[in-house]
C-alpha cells in the first residue's frame, strides 16, 4: 500500500538515509496525498525545540482538525467536479454540502488509517529524541581472563571473560547506574537513597543491596539473571511492568535484536522463563556462579552455549559447521582442564561430534 510505503520512506527521511530515488518517491507521495503532508507537518512540529513544552493534547487535536478539514475539502472538490460535468443536474443546497459517511465504522476505519501510522512514527521518533545515558568510565576483561572491580560506593563486580562494564558519568549522585555487556557477578553495597541499576541488552535490574549474576553476551541468544541473595526487580524490554526475583530465582529470556529499519514495527513479546538456581552434587555454589571459583560449569546447556563458554574461557575461536549438533545437551563441572581434554569429553558424550583445527580456529562438524 502507498500508505505503508510513505511510512517506510518517512522513517528513512527522519534518519537521513533516503537515496536519490527514494527521495523522489517520497516527494511524490508527499504531494499526492494530503494526509501524508499532514503527517509530515506533525512530525516537524514535534521535532521543533520551540514546541517541546506545548500541550500534547492541543497539538494532537489541532492535527485531527486539520485532517478533518482536509477530508472535507477533498470531498467538496470531488463533488464540485461532478456538478460541473452534469449540465442537466439541478443544483440544490443539500447537494453542495459534504456527504455524510455511510456508517460509523467507515468513519473509524478512515481515522485509524491515518492515526495509527501517525502514532507509530511519532512514538519511534520521540524515542529517538530521548536523552541517552552517558557512560564516562569503562572496565574491560579480555577473553580468557577475569577481573574484580571495586566501585566507589563499596560495590564489588566480578567480570567474566570478554565482558565490559560501563559507569554512568553521574554515578552515585541520584542513582548508581551501570551497563553490562557480557557476564558479571555483583555484590551491591546497600544504599536506600541511591538504587543500583544494571542495564543489559534491552533490559535492566534495579536493586538496593544484593548479590546476583547476569549473563548477557551480545553474541548469545539467551540472557540469564540469577539472584543469590537479597531481592531485585527486573524489566524486560523496558516495559512498565517489573518482575520481582527472590533468592534462588533465575529468569531467562531470548534476546531479539531490532534494527532501526524495523523500529516502527511492533516488538515481538519476549519468552520469559522462570526457574530455580541449580546446585550440582558436590558443589556449594549454584552452577550459574561457579565461574567465580574458576570452574567451567554446564547444566543442560546446548552445544552452541557450551562452545560460546569455551571460546571466552580459553580465548580461541570455535565454530559449529553442523547445525544438527547445536542443540546437543551437555552437563558437567570442570576445573583445571585443558581445552583439548574438554573437546575429547564432548566427543565421548556424542560420537557424532568431529573436531578439526584450522589455522588458529577450531571447527566442530
Amino acid at each position: 500500500m502507498k500508505q505503508d510505503q510513505f511510512i517506510t520512506l518517512l522513517n528513512k527521511y527522519l534518519q537521513g538515509q533516503l537515496s536519490i530515488e527514494e527521495n523522489r518517491q517520497f516527494q511524490q507521495l508527499l504531494q499526492s496525498d494530503s494526509k501524508n503532508q499532514v503527517l509530515f507537518d506533525y512530525v516537524h512540529i514535534k521535532s521543533n525545540p520551540s514546541t517541546e513544552k506545548e500541550n500534547e493534547e492541543q497539538v494532537f487535536q489541532s492535527i485531527l482538525a486539520k485532517i478533518d478539514h482536509t477530508d472535507q475539502m477533498r470531498m467538496w472538490g470531488d463533488h464540485k467536479k461532478t456538478i460541473q460535468h452534469s449540465e442537466d443536474s439541478k443544483i440544490m443546497v443539500s447537494d453542495l454540502m459534504p456527504q455524510k459517511p455511510k456508517s460509523w465504522y467507515h468513519v473509524w476505519y478512515m481515522a485509524a488509517a491515518v492515526i495509527v501510522p501517525l502514532l507509530m512514527v511519532l512514538s519511534f521518533y520521540l524515542y529517538q529524541m530521548q536523552p541517552q545515558t552517558k557512560y564516562a568510565q569503562q572496565y574491560v576483561s579480555k577473553r580468557g581472563e577475569k577481573k574484580i572491580i571495586n566501585l566507589s560506593d563499596g560495590t564489588t563486580v566480578w567480570l567474566n571473560g570478554d565482558s565490559k562494564l560501563y559507569l554512568e558519568d553521574s554515578f552515585g549522585k541520584v542513582e548508581r547506574r551501570v551497563k553490562l555487556e557480557g557476564e558479571g557477578f555483583f555484590t551491591v553495597a546497600h544504599d536506600r537513597e541511591h538504587p543500583f541499576i544494571v542495564e543489559f541488552k534491552d533490559s535492566e535490574v534495579k536493586v538496593l543491596g544484593t548479590k546476583f549474576n547476569i549473563r548477557a553476551y551480545p553474541d548469545e541468544d539467551n540472557t540469564a539473571t540469577s539472584l543469590v541473595e537479597g531481592a531485585i526487580t527486573m524489566k524486560v524490554d523496558h516495559q512498565a511492568q517489573s518482575l520481582t526475583l527472590k533468592p534462588g530465582d533465575k529468569v531467562t529470556f531470548r534476546s531479539a535484536a531490532l534494527s532501526k529499519a524495523n523500529a516502527i514495527q511492533a516488538r515481538p513479546a519476549r519468552e520469559v522463563q522462570h526457574s530455580k538456581l541449580t546446585i550440582q552434587e558436590g558443589e556449594v555454589m549454584p552452577s550459574e556462579t561457579l565461574w567465580l571459583q574458576n570452574k567451567l560449569s554446564f547444566h543442560a546447556d546446548p552445544l552452541s552455549l557450551v562452545i560460546s563458554k569455551l571460546s571466552k574461557w580459553y580465548n580461541v575461536s570455535i565454530a559449529i559447521e553442523n547445525p544438527d549438533l547445536e542443540q546437543f545437551i551437555f552437563s558437567g563441572n570442570m576445573e583445571g582442564y585443558r581445552l583439548d581434554q574438554i573437546l575429547l569429553i564432548l566427543q565421548q558424550a556424542n560420537p557424532n561430534i568431529q573436531v578439526k583445527k584450522q589455522h588458529d580456529s577450531i571447527i566442530i562438524h
